[in-house]
């Protein structure tokens, strides 16, 4: 396997007396898609952020490239790793291209006031890369649900981070919407830059935590099941979406069916 670029060891983080998250170790592979997925207070967001380096652990470690994320500066981080959070404003009084310049912030150097072209290059290649160069100039609350998430994938793009970490990214979207994230997700993860692009993006590796299991079935290579803060199963999408894992983990019945040649588990509604 391909040795961990990021990886929590022994990582815990605590709210007062209560363990919110951990004591877990998780190993992120380049290139990978890992899924989240558990019941409500289960620490999903609490470990995107762990992460991202927006938390400090209570004990335990984050590494990145075998350094620990705690030795390292939030310019440098940011670099780095790119978060999407759950909840961001639904309307601000920004342009799309605005909004997505603001990712290249990390990349400005101290008393740099202007923008230099490699960043408005940058932001151009991450339009282009979630399709919505054509609405550049159009603000953000004139978007679409799922729109607006896009812009703020491109911002993260334009951050020019290798790993992108997604808390919940189609909540509140319809299912049309829905589909049009997870294609662009399918579609980040297998794009590759032509090696003469004047500011090429990398491929990034995916974390997402989401309440979707059929979203997580389709994007994850591996999904990460968290209950209590603790990791319970970490494997293959087949192997963790089972209906017996899964009513083990929230508590309620699942069935499963076959979808084409793959095995779905879905809540049974109809189970008393």
């Amino acid at each position: 396997m391909t040795p961990a670029f990021l990886a929590a060891k022994g990582l815990t983080w605590r709210a007062g007396e209560r363990d919110i998250v951990g004591p877990l170790d998780l190993e992120l592979v380049a290139g990978e898609c890992l899924a989240i997925v558990g019941p409500n207070g289960a620490g999903k967001t609490s470990l995107l952020r762990l992460l991202a380096g927006l938390l400090e652990p209570s004990a335990g470690s984050v590494w990145l490239d075998g350094s620990p994320l705690g030795r390292l500066s939030r310019r440098a981080i940011a670099r780095r790793i790119a978060y999407v959070p759950q909840l961001r404003p639904l309307s601000a009084p920004l342009t799309v291209e605005e909004v997505v310049l603001s990712g290249r912030y990390p990349h400005l150097e101290p008393w740099q006031w202007a923008l230099r072209a490699s960043d408005f290059a940058a932001v151009e290649v991450a339009l282009s890369r979630v399709g919505l160069g054509a609405l550049r100039d159009r603000p953000l609350d004139r978007l679409s649900g799922g729109e607006r998430q896009s812009v703020y994938i491109a911002a993260a793009l334009a951050q020019g981070g290798e790993i992108l970490l997604l808390d919940e990214p189609t909540t509140h979207l319809d299912p049309r919407h829905q589909l049009e994230i997870a294609r662009l997700l399918t579609e980040l993860r297998s794009f590759r830059e032509p090696p003469e692009s004047p500011e090429p993006i990398p491929t990034p590796t995916v974390v997402l935590a989401t309440h979707d299991l059929d979203f997580a079935a389709h994007l994850a290579t591996r999904v990460a099941a968290l209950r209590s803060g603790k990791i319970v199963a970490c494997d293959a999408p087949e192997r963790v979406l089972r209906p017996e894992a899964l009513r083990e983990l929230f508590d309620a019945p699942f069935v499963s069916f076959r979808d084409g040649e793959r095995a779905v588990a879905r809540l049974d509604f109809g189970a008393p």
